[in-house]
């Protein structure tokens, strides 16, 4: 009977030892099993916010699909977005164009403009007046000219030529004369040339013009220059001073002194209007 009260004794001082080693253990792990009464403070709860002005629905991120209805392009009205102007269509009145080679002030064979400026021609030194021109300087645009579906332009290829073409031999060179028009033989038919100096031809064809300079009388025709030799006509350089009222095409245009002239088969024409016509004047110019 007196051992009973030291093994009682014995079991509250282990219980208590248990209590207080295990009590931490036992206040966690009754911490962890307690609902949470309280939110996270890093997640916030959705905003029920209302759609429209400019603010996104609720979601994970994506937005949603845009009921857009079909037609020409157009977004409805709302969200900050401006309305459809219903704009009335605008009609035009129909331009009335004439047909390509009847405008007015063109010549009969007159070549319209071909939609795109000459080439500019840049002269390797400078260049200068030799002799000063006869006419006043006067701009005015430059139109090919064109003397007839049998004339050609420098350059011209044709595959076969006409039987009324004659051969011209001049200079150790051959060359085929055709109404006006000097061809030389190349791969596949013939390209048109210049007209060599000091050939001769018995006829010009009908369209030629006839300058009086110096007393003399000089022949031109498809940018060529001619004299009257009895019976012939022999092909001479362009006479300074002479003025024409056309050039030919692949004429080319350059500055020299703030002006613009132009550049065709080795001479220099300037601009200039004569007895209210205007045309183009052969001028003596150089390079230094």
């Amino acid at each position: 009977m007196k051992k009973t009260p030291s093994r009682l004794l014995t079991v509250i001082l282990l219980t208590a030892t248990f209590i207080m080693i295990f009590d931490p253990v036992f206040a966690a792990f009754l911490q962890d099993k307690r609902p949470a009464t309280r939110p996270s403070n890093t997640q916030r709860p959705p905003a029920n916010r209302p759609p429209g002005n400019g603010q996104r629905p609720p979601g994970n991120g994506q937005r949603p699909p845009a009921n857009r209805p079909p037609g020409n392009g157009q977004r409805p009205p709302g969200n900050g977005q401006r309305p459809p102007s219903n704009r009335p269509p605008v009609s035009r009145p129909p331009t009335h164009r004439p047909p390509t080679g009847h405008r007015p002030g063109h010549r009969p064979g007159h070549r319209p403009p071909t939609g795109h400026r000459p080439p500019i021609y840049r002269p390797q030194r400078p260049v200068f007046i030799h002799r000063p021109p006869r006419y006043s300087y006067r701009y005015h645009p430059y139109r090919p000219y064109s003397w007839g579906p049998s004339w050609h332009p420098l350059g011209f290829f044709v595959a076969a030529l006409a039987t009324t073409a004659v051969i011209i031999a001049i200079n150790n060179q051959q060359y085929q004369y055709d109404n006006g028009v000097y061809y030389q033989s190349t791969t596949g038919g013939y390209k048109v040339v210049a007209a060599p100096l000091g050939a001769t031809v018995n006829v010009l064809p009908s369209g030629y013009s006839v300058i009086q300079l110096e007393g003399a009388s000089y022949y031109y025709y498809g940018g060529d220059y001619y004299i009257r030799n009895s019976d012939s006509y022999q092909v001479v350089a362009p006479p300074v001073g002479a003025f024409v009222t056309s050039l030919p095409d692949g004429a080319s245009e350059t500055t020299v002194n703030g002006n613009q002239y132009l550049y065709y088969n080795g001479t220099y024409y300037q601009p200039v209007s004569a007895d209210g016509q205007n045309g183009y004047e052969v001028v003596d110019m150089q390079e230094q």
